[in-house]
């Protein structure tokens, strides 16, 4: 039995169902080299449905190439840049101000386990939801209903100034891991996990003058 033929696609048609699918909400998001190589793309498969006039089944089918094609290039671009994410979500609750069923050491050492699997973004907030376990158990953070890793930074640089720039970069990480379609990197894991310990081990700073309103989230992403 002979299948039937595709139904046929008028040209223009499949040029605006082209651009449609390059202006959807998930694109705007691209650095500039993606949204330069999806332009390209763009302008290719344009330059072919020109060609295509829709009097035939083989040009009709070719214009449901194109648009199959256009599909799995975009979503094989957003792949590589992480504008997808691969992996599932969080497995651990991103809440800093969760509740405290488990110590900062307890944390630190889930998150221990979490880059040892190979699950850098579950490493990152757990190290993060330890620091802010730990400074507030030592009665450094008062640490209130939906805060965030940047007033958490801010709040333990008043104890450790030193660290600022280092918390701030924990925060950013952070972030991206709960919140960004993009994944955290083996290195922001550890490099958070390795600060948060080192703090456990240090004394604060109490002498540090206590920042101006204004200035406490300087340097925090938006």
């Amino acid at each position: 039995m002979i299948p039937a033929a595709p139904p046929p696609v008028d040209p223009d048609d499949a040029r605006v169902r082209i651009r449609e699918e390059l202006a959807k909400s998930e694109y705007d998001d691209s650095e500039g080299f993606v949204a330069w190589l999806l332009r390209v793309i763009e302008e290719w498969l344009v330059s072919l449905a020109d060609g295509i006039d829709g009097s035939s089944t083989a040009q009709a089918g070719i214009a449901i190439v194109l648009l199959l094609l256009l599909a799995a290039v975009a979503v094989l671009v957003l792949r590589r840049t992480g504008l997808i994410r691969r992996g599932a979500a969080l497995s651990v609750t991103s809440a800093l101000d969760a509740e405290p069923v488990l110590s900062a050491g307890e944390l630190r050492d889930s998150a221990h386990r979490a880059i040892a699997e190979g699950r850098f973004d579950d490493a990152t907030v757990l190290a993060l939801r330890g620091l802010v376990r730990d400074l507030e158990v030592r009665t450094l953070l008062d640490v209130t209903v939906g805060m965030t890793a940047h007033e958490a930074a801010a709040g333990a640089s008043r104890s450790f100034p030193e660290l600022a720039g280092r918390l701030q970069l924990g925060a950013d990480a952070f972030d991206t891991a709960a919140y960004s379609h993009r994944a955290v990197t083996t290195k922001q894991a550890e490099d958070l996990l390795r600060l948060t310990e080192y703090i456990a081990e240090s004394t604060p700073d109490l002498s540090a003058p206590e920042p101006a309103e204004d200035d406490q989230f300087a340097g925090a992403a938006p």
